[in-house]
């Protein structure tokens, strides 16, 4: 897959929707600009049909399925991969704006587990799933001495209250997949790993 910057501001503040996002998202990543992720070739990718997925959002506050449809593209070297925005994590149906807002209605302790179950229309154990692995994440992004300093609330409110495709272009790079992904990408998806030095500058830019 080809992962698409569409959450260039902050994300508490996003105000368009999900459609508007993914069709902006496209309109800023042209063809001559994407770059295979497989040979690391620049333009050579070409459009391939599409297929549509669902998506949980959580507009007007309650649950709502959006049905997407997202482009496919092929690289002259073979290989075939999704435009998929940094809002859509990739192997879950529900959008990263309200993942994170289940997590932090759960940090915060704003609601019960009963009380975000009724809110979102979501299980227990898929709570506690988005909670694991969303401290994982966590220390690998900041590491092991800094995940300690930095409590859950305050990296949860950097998130939301910065620009997040800088961070998830980061985390991509740092670690070969996406923030709260919980499977590794296929190995035709897979980003060229940071040095220790430059993982190291990341780890204190958010």
């Amino acid at each position: 897959m080809i992962r698409l910057n569409a959450l260039d501001c902050k994300l508490k503040n996003t105000i368009l929707s999900v459609r508007d996002l993914l069709r902006q998202s496209l309109e800023q990543s042209p063809l001559f600009l994407l770059v295979c992720p497989y040979c690391g070739a620049k333009g050579t990718c070409n459009k391939r049909g599409s297929y549509e997925r669902n998506l949980v959002t959580f507009p007007d506050g309650k649950p709502h399925v959006v049905r997407l449809r997202i482009p496919r593209v092929q690289c002259t070297c073979g290989k075939s991969h999704a435009l998929l925005p940094d809002f859509i994590v990739p192997y879950l149906s529900y959008s990263l704006p309200m993942i994170l807002r289940i997590l932090s209605d759960f940090f915060t302790r704003r609601l019960t587990i009963r009380g975000i179950c009724e809110k979102y229309l979501v299980s227990p154990p898929l709570i506690y799933r988005f909670k694991k692995r969303f401290l994982i994440h966590k220390k690998q992004w900041l590491g092991i001495l800094r995940d300690m300093e930095l409590s859950t609330i305050s990296f949860m409110k950097e998130l939301l209250t910065s620009s997040y495709d800088r961070f998830h272009d980061a985390f991509l790079r740092l670690t070969t997949y996406s923030f709260l992904q919980s499977h590794k990408n296929p190995a035709n998806c897979s980003r060229p790993r940071f040095g220790p030095a430059d993982a190291s500058s990341l780890c204190h830019d958010l």
